[in-house]
Parts: structure tokens; C-alpha cells; sequence
């Protein structure tokens, strides 16, 4: 019997204060990426689809879908990024 099938992993690339487009207020937004990866006996084999990235309000939790270049452009700006800690 073989065990197959997909899972998401997702990792946490920093924090950065942008105007939430649903609260419409400056806040701390935390910007993480997934990725679905096909795994064989619940071990990831390979990575499947593509990276997204998303935001999410520290106000109000509103999630939204961000260009994952553009994520990328925002975290390279110095000074305004709050790095997630090791490990995580």
C-alpha cells in the first residue's frame, strides 16, 4: 500500500507596516509564503504549483494575496521590516 498525497508548507518572512485595504488604517502586517508540495508516506518529495504569498492585517486579520516580487521589493527596503524569529 502506497500512502500519497499533498500537503502546504508555509514560512514567515517578516512584518511590515502597510495600510490594511480592508480597515484602511496603517498596521503591522505579516507576510508569509506557501507552497503545496506532493508527499509520499507524509514525507515532502517535491514542490508542486507555485509560491504565494499572502499578507494578513495585525488589526483587523484581513488575508489578501500579494505579488509574491512585489513581497519581496517591500522586505528588501531597510529599516521597515521585523524579522520573524529563528526557526520559524
Amino acid at each position: 500500500m502506497v500512502v500519497y498525497g499533498y500537503r502546504t508548507r508555509g514560512k514567515n518572512l517578516g512584518q511590515i507596516q502597510l495600510t490594511c485595504p480592508n480597515c484602511h488604517r496603517p498596521a503591522m502586517t505579516t507576510l508569509a509564503q506557501s507552497q503545496r508540495w506532493f508527499t509520499l508516506f507524509w514525507i515532502p518529495v517535491f514542490p508542486i504549483g507555485a509560491k504565494n504569498t499572502t499578507a494578513v492585517c495585525g488589526l483587523c486579520g484581513y488575508r489578501y494575496q500579494v505579488d509574491t516580487k512585489k513581497a519581496q521589493e517591500l522586505l528588501a527596503q531597510p529599516g521597515m521590516v521585523v524579522q520573524p524569529p529563528a526557526g520559524g
